[in-house]
């Protein structure tokens, strides 16, 4: 049986953890200090929205007997 008072070393996972940090926070500065990367917010934004559209389209065109067309329209015009 392990002793649970033996103190472990860390320091791998905590070097990791610094790393993963400051990719993070060098992603979050560019898409949100530079104007490139607010067009990159944009596209991703548009992006996810349309796949959500597709996704609930896909889903209520499964559950009904409405085409995923008919579906997909209606959702635009409820979004906007």
């Amino acid at each position: 049986m392990k002793n649970p008072f033996v103190k472990q070393k860390n320091t791998g996972l905590i070097a990791v953890a610094s790393v993963v940090a400051a990719a993070g926070a060098g992603t979050l500065a560019y898409l949100y200090l530079t104007e490139s990367g607010n067009e990159v917010r944009n596209s991703i934004s548009h992006k996810l929205k349309d796949e959500f559209k597709n996704l609930v389209s896909n889903f209520i065109s499964g559950k009904t007997c409405l085409s995923k067309d008919t579906v997909k329209t209606a959702a635009d015009h409820v979004a906007e």
